[in-house]
């Protein structure tokens, strides 16, 4: 950053200096030829002078007829610079500006007097306010146009910057940006480099060890279980049995904690097969629920949600829905809703339950991996369901919304998938009374 400030200073103070000069020059050589209007006059100026010197008696008189306010003032109430006097006293005219006027002036040595002559405005004008607004124009654009020409590189590797950030965290953590020794921003390129470099290996390692450890635990808890099974065959006393089945939940909590880490485990897998395409989500929802949940949750699908397409993959999404649904019936009290609906430009899919709900400063905690809220239930799970779900909603470009349910006082989990251009894909036996379906098993 030092040198990238360094630079701008330098650059900046040598446009004005090296701009202020040039044009100066230019100003010098471009003008030092007069104007032939001002010559003329100051040669008609000069001729007056001279014969209104050489004159006895009044000189006003002579001035009667002239036609550029002349004016005459003794040399002692016209004071000048010692330098620049000593050069109107030889004889040299001196041409003053003030406000939008412009005079000559001239030292009548007899009399001591000197003669002010006005010039006409339209000469003033012509020759000073152009002239003005050229010079100011050709001063700030040269200096801008210096530091765009300075800013041009820089702009360049903040750009390839921005855009090897973003396909970096898009998922490609190979990308590393070719540094370039000559760059305003070298430093921040060799960090970025480096900063990326860590990231992939503790990203590498942490698939490596959930992938490893979750394939080892498999091996003995399918050992621990064959051999719970084997002594469940024995004649056992009453206490026996008790101790087994405790023994074989524990199992089964293992086993499910191994089944959510490696489900985890694949989706952080840089190669993983997901694919997008158009489907109506309804049909997949009522499938699901015929399929799987029946009677356990009701089905809300709006009339006008029921035709409408969005870019999913069908099998993430399944998992997406299952794991919502089983968070519901797991934390909730027994009542379940599964609702769809049309929001705008989206297509909003509801869970909601009757259960406690997540507290609002707990709402983004629970998409973390192995969070699991301090609300009120007896169930307590591993913590990866909703960090699925937010993982798989963010790869459909989606939006996920926790919130307090309305209708049943628990959470309400929302989805927020956008519109795909191939929506309103009509279904043959979609109804067309505008009410709301409502399928309950």
């Amino acid at each position: 950053m030092q040198r990238l400030t360094l630079s701008l200073l330098i650059v900046v103070i040598s446009a004005v200096v090296g701009l202020g000069w040039g044009i100066d020059r230019w100003y010098s050589a471009r003008f030092a030829t007069e104007d032939p209007a001002f010559s003329a006059y100051k040669t008609l100026g000069a001729a007056l002078a001279y014969s209104l010197d050489q004159q006895r008696g009044d000189l006003h008189a002579g001035l009667a007829s002239i036609p550029l306010q002349p004016q005459l003032t003794d040399e002692k109430n016209f004071p000048l610079p010692g330098d620049v006097k000593a050069k109107f006293i030889a004889g040299e005219p001196l041409l003053l500006e003030s406000g939008d006027q412009l005079t000559l002036h001239f030292y009548l040595p007899a009399h001591q007097q000197v003669l002010s002559l006005t010039l006409p405005e339209e000469l003033h004008q012509d020759a000073q306010h152009s002239l003005r607004w050229l010079l100011t124009l050709l001063f700030y654009g040269g200096v801008i146009l210096v530091v765009l020409i300075w800013l041009y590189p820089l702009l360049r590797r903040l750009s390839l910057l921005r855009k090897t950030a973003q396909s970096f965290g898009a998922g490609d953590l190979t990308l590393r940006i070719e540094p370039d020794a000559g760059s305003y921003i070298h430093s921040i390129e060799l960090e970025f480099n480096r900063m990326a470099q860590r990231i992939e290996q503790l990203i590498a390692d942490n698939k490596l060890l959930s992938r490893g450890l979750s394939h080892d635990l498999r091996t003995p808890l399918a050992r621990l279980r064959f051999g719970l099974e084997v002594l469940q065959e024995d004649e056992l006393t009453e206490a026996q049995q008790n101790n087994i089945a405790h023994l074989n939940r524990d199992l089964t909590a293992m086993e499910a904690l191994v089944e959510a880490l490696l489900n985890y485990a694949r989706l952080e897998q840089a190669n993983i097969a997901f694919e997008r395409r158009p489907m109506v989500l309804a049909d997949l929802l009522v499938q699901l629920h015929g399929d799987v949940y029946g009677d356990q949750i009701t089905l809300n699908l709006a009339t006008e949600a029921r035709a409408v397409a969005v870019d999913i993959d069908p099998d993430y999404t399944a998992m997406l829905v299952h794991n919502l649904l089983q968070n519901a019936l797991h934390y909730g009290k027994g009542v379940v809703h599964l609702g769809l609906a049309v929001e705008g430009g989206y297509l909003r899919l509801d869970v909601e339950d009757n259960g406690c709900g997540i507290a609002p400063h707990e709402r983004e905690k629970v998409l973390k991996p192995f969070y699991r809220s301090e609300q009120g239930s007896s169930y307590r799970g591993h913590g990866l369901g909703l960090a699925i779900v937010a993982r798989i909603v963010e790869w459909h470009r989606a939006q996920l919304v926790l919130a307090e349910s309305a209708a049943l006082g628990g959470l309400c989990a929302s989805i927020y998938f956008p519109v795909s251009a191939h929506a309103s894909a009509h279904v043959a036996d979609s109804p067309s009374d505008g009410a709301d379906i409502n399928l309950t098993k």
